[in-house]
C-alpha cells in the first residue's frame, strides 16, 4: 500500500515514506475519517502538512466513469500532533476527513423551494452553491459533478432554512433517498468530482441478478461479528409545526411512518419555524401556495424520523482468506445478506460504514452492516 500527498491544486509532493498505522474510515451516508501514525523523517514531516490532500493507493478497484477516468477517495489533513514516548521514540499523528466535509464550507444561499426528486436535489443545491452555477467566489475549484445513473424516487416537495449547512442537507437528502455521496479526486487531470450513487442489491434473494453476497461465520468468511437491534431512540410519529400565519395561527402537519397504535405508538413534536411560507426570489417576494407548504412540512417531518428508526446492524470483521474480497465482490452502500445460524437470525442490511486498518504490515477490514446506534453527539442535538 502507498500513501501519495498532493496540494489542494493536485499538484503531487510526493510519498509518505512508511507508516506505523492507518485507520481509514469510508462511510455511505455520512464524511468519513482517517487517522494517521507515522515515524519522524524529513520526508513525512515535510509531507504530511495540514491542508495537504492524501490518496490510498492498494491496487483495489476505483470508481470509473464512462469516459474511462479513475477516481478514487482522498482525505485531507485537518490534524497535526507529534508524540515522544517514554523510549524517545518519535512519531508523527496525522487527522482529517474526506473530501466530502468540504460541502460543509458553503451555506445555502438564496434559498431553495423546489418539488423534485432527492438525486436532482442534491445535485442542484451542490451545483448552485459550490459547483459551476456558484458565484464566482463560491465555486470549488477543478469541481464538477460526476456523471451518474438516475435513480427512481418519489418527489419530494423541499424548503431549506435560510443559509442552511450544504454539508447537513446533502446529507439529509441522501439518508431519504438512500444514496451515498463524496467528493472523490482524479490525480491524472488534477481534477476534484461530487459522486452520489446508489449501492448494488447483492442480498441473497435480490431480484436485479447480481451474484448473492452472503456474510456468514458457516461461510468462514468473517472472523467477529456484532449483532444490535435497538429501539431506545424509536419514534414513529410526528407532529411538525411551521411558522405562525399573519393571523397568528401556526399550521400543524403529521407523518405517520408505522401505523401503530396503543403502547406502539412512539410520538415526537418537531418545530419547523425556520421554514416560512413567504421568501425572497431576487427582489420580488414569493408566498408558497398552503398545500406546497404544508407539504414541504410533511418532508422536514419525514426526514427528522429517519433519525429515530430502530437501529439493527452487524459488525463484522472480514476475513482475511474470504471468498467475498472487498470492492472486487461487495463495495461501501452494497445490500448484502447477513447470517449468524447459532443466533437464529438473518437480516437483508446496507453496508453503511467500511474500516479499513492497517498495521505492522497487516490489514483488517470492519465493515457495519445496517444503521449504526446514534452517537452521543447526535443524540444532544435530537435534544435540542
Amino acid at each position: 500500500m502507498e500513501i501519495r500527498v498532493f496540494s489542494t491544486e493536485v499538484e503531487p509532493l510526493g510519498a509518505i515514506d512508511e507508516i506505523s498505522s492507518l485507520l481509514w474510515v469510508t462511510k455511505y451516508f455520512d464524511v468519513g475519517t482517517f487517522s494517521l501514525l507515522a515515524p519522524i523523517t524529513e520526508n513525512n514531516s515535510k509531507l504530511l502538512k495540514r491542508g495537504n490532500i492524501i490518496t490510498k493507493h492498494d491496487g483495489r478497484r476505483e470508481v470509473v466513469t464512462e469516459d474511462g477516468k479513475i477516481w478514487r477517495r482522498a482525505a485531507q489533513l485537518t490534524y497535526v500532533h507529534i508524540t515522544k514516548d517514554e523510549n524517545g521514540l518519535e512519531q508523527l499523528e496525522a487527522q482529517g476527513y474526506m473530501l466530502s466535509r468540504w460541502l460543509s464550507k458553503r451555506c445555502i444561499t438564496p434559498q431553495i423551494v423546489k418539488t423534485d426528486t432527492n438525486q436532482a436535489l442534491i445535485n442542484f443545491m451542490v451545483e448552485k452553491n459550490c459547483g459551476s452555477q456558484a458565484g464566482s467566489r463560491r465555486k470549488f475549484q477543478r469541481f464538477s459533478i460526476l456523471p451518474q445513473e438516475k435513480v427512481a424516487g418519489t418527489l419530494v416537495e423541499y424548503a431549506n432554512v435560510a443559509y442552511a449547512d450544504l454539508g447537513a442537507e446533502v446529507k439529509g437528502r441522501a439518508q431519504a433517498g438512500k444514496l451515498g455521496y463524496d467528493i472523490l479526486i482524479n490525480e491524472r487531470e488534477k481534477l476534484y468530482g461530487f459522486y452520489l450513487y446508489k449501492g448494488k442489491d447483492l442480498t441473497a434473494k435480490n431480484s436485479e441478478g447480481n451474484t448473492p453476497c452472503i456474510f456468514s461465520r458457516d461461510f468462514d468468511n468473517v472472523d467477529e461479528q456484532e449483532y444490535t437491534d435497538s429501539i431506545e431512540n424509536c419514534k414513529n410519529f410526528i407532529y411538525v409545526q411551521g411558522a405562525a400565519e399573519e393571523n397568528e395561527a401556526q399550521p400543524v402537519v403529521t407523518v405517520d411512518a408505522a401505523g401503530a397504535s396503543g403502547l406502539e405508538l412512539e410520538e415526537v413534536f418537531c418545530e419547523a419555524t425556520d421554514i416560512a411560507r413567504k421568501y425572497q426570489e431576487g427582489e420580488t417576494e414569493v408566498t408558497i401556495p398552503l398545500s406546497t407548504y404544508l407539504a414541504m412540512l410533511r418532508t422536514r417531518g419525514s426526514t427528522e424520523l429517519e433519525g429515530y428508526g430502530e437501529a439493527v446492524s452487524f459488525t463484522s470483521t472480514i476475513s482475511t482468506n474470504s471468498n467475498l474480497k472487498y470492492k472486487s465482490d461487495f463495495d461501501l452502500g452494497d445490500r448484502i445478506t447477513c447470517k449468524e445460524v447459532k443466533w437464529g437470525i438473518q437480516i437483508d442490511a446496507r453496508i453503511t460504514e467500511v474500516l479499513e486498518t492497517y498495521q505492522k504490515g497487516e490489514e483488517t477490514i470492519e465493515a457495519t452492516f445496517g444503521d449504526s446506534l446514534p452517537t452521543l453527539l447526535e443524540q444532544i442535538k435530537k435534544v435540542r
